[in-house]
């Protein structure tokens, strides 16, 4: 099958194109992140092994996957990277997965409520064009029944190494020293902790 359509909803706008096999094996017992350790392992720990971007906003979205297919329908913007197969599929990582599995220790993914988002292609290294079809400035915009995006995938008899430096179609996507993930106690916690005891 060269053709496959898949519906995920996006939290905190962003999803990702993963070899999840590749990933878990990058993942570390690490729980506390900065937003620039982030950027540097999905960037470039992961490079070939995800591709992730912005969808302009949290929505379900229908992401169609060609294989080896160049498609004519137009389209608003694109982008192209690289990614190697290596367990005959690939799967949609939303937000919410792929942050779940930094944080702790013992997840992988895909997660399991989300372990159908996959489709099957042949092992071996792929050019993958990205082309988003609407105007993220249409808020108007109703992606109800119509693909939102073409994912296009094309066999490479090596790797096209092409690589992203930021998280693609981000503007502002921080990448400083400041805390992106923590496992230590905070106010927060302490409020949680505070409102469970007096609703006992």
């Amino acid at each position: 099958m060269n053709t496959q359509k898949l519906k995920i909803i996006t939290d905190g706008s962003i999803i990702a194109i993963a070899n999840t096999k590749k990933y878990n094996e990058t993942l570390a017992n690490q729980t506390n992140w900065t937003w620039r350790q982030l950027n540097n392992f999905i960037l470039e720990t992961n490079k070939d092994n995800l591709i992730v971007f912005d969808t302009s906003w949290e929505n379900e979205w229908t992401v169609e996957f060609l294989i080896n297919i160049e498609t004519d329908k137009a389209y608003f913007r694109k982008f192209g990277q690289s990614i190697e197969v290596t367990d005959q599929k690939l799967y949609l990582i939303n937000w919410t997965d792929l942050t779940t599995s930094l944080q702790f220790k013992d997840t992988k993914l895909p997660d399991e409520i989300n372990k159908d988002l996959k489709f099957d292609i042949e092992n071996g290294f792929y050019k993958v064009v990205v082309k988003q079809l609407f105007n993220p400035e249409d808020y108007e915009y109703e992606a109800e029944n119509k693909i939102n995006f073409i994912v296009e995938l094309f066999s490479q008899s090596e790797n096209p190494n092409v690589k992203a430096d930021s998280i693609i179609w981000t503007e502002d996507f921080p990448n400083d020293d400041t805390v992106f993930l923590s496992d230590e106690r905070n106010e927060f916690d302490d409020l949680l902790d505070k409102m469970i005891n007096e609703s006992k």
